[in-house]
C-alpha cells in the first residue's frame, strides 16, 4: 500500500514518532494529533522497512483508524 508518512519534531523526551496516512484525498491527520507539528517526510509503500513496524500492522492500523503512529529506525 502507498503511503504518505510525516514525522514530528523530536525531543530529549519524546522522541520523533511517524504518523503513516493512506495515500489520497481522503488521508486527513486525526483531530487528537492535530496539536503535534508534522513534517511531510516520504511518500513510500507500508513495506519500507524505515517505518519500524510490519507493513501487516501498519495496513491493520490504517484500516482500523485511518492512520498510523510507529517509532521510525535508522
Amino acid at each position: 500500500m502507498q503511503v504518505n508518512v510525516f514525522i514530528s519534531a523530536g525531543t530529549e523526551e519524546n522522541p520523533p514518532k511517524l504518523l503513516v496516512l493512506p495515500l489520497g484525498p481522503e488521508a486527513a491527520i486525526p483531530r487528537h494529533l492535530q496539536g503535534t507539528e508534522w513534517r511531510h517526510f516520504a511518500t513510500t509503500m507500508t513495506d519500507d522497512r524505515l517505518l519500524g513496524a510490519r507493513a501487516a500492522d501498519i495496513e491493520a492500523d490504517i484500516a482500523a483508524n485511518g492512520y498510523a503512529l510507529v517509532a521510525p529506525t535508522g
